[in-house]
């Protein structure tokens, strides 16, 4: 059973990270590549709103028995194979897991022309969060 609880307020805090990364995007290309401190900020709140969809995933991939998956990405790949997750969404999340690891890991190597193109797939976050709640929504009382 997923603990309801802890997956609303993942998604609560999901929800206000896309909201500030969309002000971000609003900015424009131009300034976001010019601005140090913006480019930075989107890449810290990006880094968190992969993050809880990691943390979300790996949720319910326990709490549902759906295959254990080898790394971050193959959370999402293995929720589109329990059926819980739209094949085509699982994929675009995989691609944010591998992202998180580069802002991670390989913070020396941020490229901020993919952070600006990755702020192009705020909505893949939305389309998780929505089945996330599906899947809570689905949960017998």
């Amino acid at each position: 059973m997923v603990d309801g609880e802890r997956v609303q307020v993942r998604l609560a805090r999901l929800e206000r990270l896309i909201e500030q990364l969309e002000a971000i995007r609003a900015q424009g290309r131009e300034k976001f590549l010019a601005d140090e401190d913006l480019r930075t900020l989107a890449e810290r709140r990006l880094q968190l709103a992969e993050q809880i969809s990691i943390d979300l995933g790996a949720q319910i991939v326990s709490e549902r028995s759906a295959r254990p998956p080898s790394d971050y990405a193959e959370i999402f790949l293995a929720l589109a194979e329990a059926g819980d997750l739209d094949r085509a969404l699982a994929e675009q999340m995989a691609a944010a897991a591998r992202q998180r690891n580069v802002l991670v890991h390989l913070y020396l190597d941020i490229d901020p022309d993919k952070v600006w193109d990755a702020l192009a797939h705020l909505d893949d976050f939305r389309q998780f969060a929505a089945a996330v709640q599906r899947l809570l929504d689905e949960e017998p009382a």
